[in-house]
């Protein structure tokens, strides 16, 4: 039986867009003697603040809806590695990339769309370095496969916390179908 399809595909892919957000910074300053800075900034620009600036107003729109649930925690596990895979397994080679010619400009591109794609997939598309400067922390629960009620997907929930214990009972705001954010 197919997983029900879910409702925040679109909070998904600007999830997924805004966690690129540093890299198109760094494009920008770094720039492109291919296309001329006056379209190369500002649309490396409009990649970093745009996806970002709306993932902000959905985070401002969860809470002003009180769109709440209280997740109960079985097992967490801390994914602070996987702001430094995200660091330097994505953006740095892509930072170091040659954007001098239209080949290889359009094989940066192509590799881009390949990680975008395997964050979306994957179910990556928390992993935000926004979330990271406010000082939260990415924790996969696992919920109690027990809890007739519950969920029985993995979910991930953003905390200002360095640990979540079994059986804690948190007030979370909802951002996706598997992305919370603690009150």
């Amino acid at each position: 039986m197919k997983p029900p399809k879910e409702a925040f595909q679109f909070t998904r892919l600007i999830m997924v867009l805004s966690s690129m957000a540093p890299l198109f910074l760094l494009w920008a300053v770094r720039g492109s003697s291919l296309l001329p800075n006056q379209y190369f900034i500002p649309g490396c620009l409009f990649m970093a603040i745009a996806p970002t600036g709306l993932l902000l107003l959905r985070v401002r729109a969860a809470k002003t809806a009180n769109d709440c649930q209280t997740k109960t925690v079985f097992r967490a596990d801390d994914h602070k590695d996987h702001i430094l895979v995200y660091l330097f397994a994505t953006l740095l080679p892509f930072y170091t990339a040659d954007l001098q010619n239209y080949r290889e400009s359009a094989a940066t591109l192509l590799a881009l769309a390949f990680i975008l794609f395997l964050f979306w997939h994957l179910n990556m598309h928390y992993m935000n370095l926004l979330f990271a400067l406010q000082g939260y922390r990415v924790f996969t629960v696992t919920p109690d496969a027990k809890d007739a009620h519950g969920s029985k997907t993995p979910f991930v929930i953003l905390a200002k916390r360095t640990a979540l214990t079994e059986g804690e009972a948190i007030e979370t705001y909802r951002l996706s179908d598997t992305v919370f954010i603690q009150k």
